[in-house]
C-alpha cells in the first residue's frame, strides 16, 4: 500500500480524462468479456492506461467503446472472472513484462 505515495496521482472526471488522453499518446486498454482478445496477444505502448470494471457489470459501453483495446483474461475451471484486483495486477504485470522484454509497437491490436 505504501507504494501509492511513490506515485504521482491525478484526478479528473471522465470527459476530462478522455480529452487529455486524445491529446496525447496514450493507449486506452480496457478489460471486458465482451471480446475474445486474450490479454498477452495485444503490444502496450508507452504510455498504456488500463481501464478496470467491476467484478459484477464490468465497464460501462460508452468506456469500452473509447477504449483503444479491449483484453479479456481467459479463465480455466469453474471460476467466471478474478477479483478486480487481482485482475488489473496480472494486467499491469503484462504491461511491465513487455517494457521489459521489448515489443514492436506496430504490432498493437486493437
Amino acid at each position: 500500500m505504501g507504494a501509492l505515495f511513490t506515485q504521482t496521482v491525478a484526478t479528473a472526471a471522465w470527459p476530462e480524462f478522455l480529452a487529455w488522453l486524445r491529446e496525447g499518446p496514450g493507449f486506452l486498454v480496457g478489460a471486458s468479456l465482451k471480446t475474445s482478445v486474450d490479454y498477452q496477444a495485444v503490444a502496450y505502448p508507452d504510455p498504456t492506461f488500463l481501464l478496470m470494471g467491476n467484478e459484477q457489470s464490468g465497464l460501462p459501453q460508452a468506456y469500452e467503446d473509447a477504449c483503444d483495446a479491449l483484453v479479456k483474461l481467459p479463465m480455466r475451471g469453474k471460476a467466471d472472472s478474478l477479483n478486480v484486483a487481482i485482475a488489473t495486477a496480472v494486467l499491469a504485470y503484462e504491461v511491465i513484462n513487455q517494457r521489459k522484454h521489448g515489443f514492436d509497437s506496430d504490432a498493437t491490436a486493437s
